[in-house]
């Protein structure tokens, strides 16, 4: 496995194809027009912070693409950052032609690859490399990656995809607090990742050395594996027939969240929920979503928490 490195200007190339697609109107930007609220939540005397947005354009959005009009088969050029990127040169770094955040792009593979298969290696690498490079050039916002895998993960497009976007200006997920005390992971079968026993649903955190301490990208993949692992146990303890997560990243700490439906009464749920980001098309929805409670939705559309569960009881 081949690491390529992005230039040392790719955050650079990247702010001026953005800006020049929204002049040139090829991509449409909708956050001008959003509504926004930052709401707490406290469960267990904890606080739990959620940023809702509400956009009533997404009601004229197709929730979901099909293979026969796919977007990444033949992307615009205008929305092209990079034609070819990786150690096969097998990806294409695109910008989102619909983004509520600014800049908000995703790597694609050049080749039709479902989205229902899990990262393979070279995919966790150019993401790594990718989340690198914008962390050590772009230090002003805080990028996430994300990718929703299988049918009831919330995922839009059939092509493989992951995406890339930065979070909203002092907002802090859940899962920041939760490995700022702890050490970075070390996959082993008697060491269990993180989970916020807190929170009803779910998920697999791992945090992650620091970069240069070791072998970042080894440690990634290593990883990685291993909380998919966590992810398979719990989709095979609930006889699911298919395997469906949301996988969320930086350079400090992963997650990987199972799932068991893609949306909570009609209202579609892919990785941003399970960092705080809520995405609504209408007052409606809104309403719903402060009314149920957040983490009571995630929980519906994932599993039980398993914290405190031994090596044991995950069939080690």
């Amino acid at each position: 496995m081949i690491m390529q490195a992005l230039s040392s200007d790719f955050c650079d190339v990247l702010s001026r194809k953005y800006a020049a697609a929204l002049d040139s109107g090829d991509l449409l930007y909708s956050g001008e027009s959003a509504e926004v609220e930052f709401l707490s939540r406290e469960i267990n005397g904890s606080k739990y912070h959620f940023h809702l947005t509400k956009l009533k354009s997404l009601e004229q959005r197709p929730d979901k693409g099909d293979v026969s009009s796919n977007p990444f088969e033949k992307p615009e050029p205008e929305l092209t950052v990079l034609d070819t990127f990786g150690g096969d040169n097998e990806f294409r770094v695109v910008l989102n032609k619909f983004p509520v955040v600014p800049a908000h792009f995703m790597l694609v593979t050049k080749s039709f690859k479902s989205q229902d298969t899990p990262l393979s290696p070279n995919e966790l690498v150019a993401t790594f490399s990718i989340l690198s490079a914008l962390s050590s050039s772009d230090t002003r916002k805080n990028w996430f990656a994300f990718y929703n895998c299988g049918p009831a993960s919330g995922a839009s497009q059939p092509h493989k995809h992951v995406q890339f976007m930065s979070l909203p200006d002092d907002f802090h997920p859940f899962v920041e607090k939760l490995v700022q005390s702890s050490e970075h992971y070390i996959p082993s079968q008697t060491r269990e990742p993180l989970q916020d026993a807190n929170l009803p649903f779910a998920h697999f955190v791992a945090k992650l050395p620091d970069e240069g301490e070791s072998d970042s990208e080894e440690v990634f993949l290593m990883t990685f594996y291993s909380l998919v692992q966590r992810v398979l146990n719990v989709l095979k303890d609930h006889s699911c027939e298919h395997i469906s997560y949301n996988f969320c990243a930086t350079t400090k700490y992963m997650m990987l969240v199972p799932r068991r439906e893609a949306k909570y009464e009609g209202i579609g749920i892919n990785s941003c929920g399970f960092m705080g980001l809520i995405l609504c098309k209408n007052d409606d929805v809104s309403d719903l979503m402060k009314q149920k409670g957040f983490e009571n939705i995630l929980s519906q559309v994932g599993f039980p928490n398993t914290s405190g569960c031994t090596s044991d009881e995950y069939h080690y």
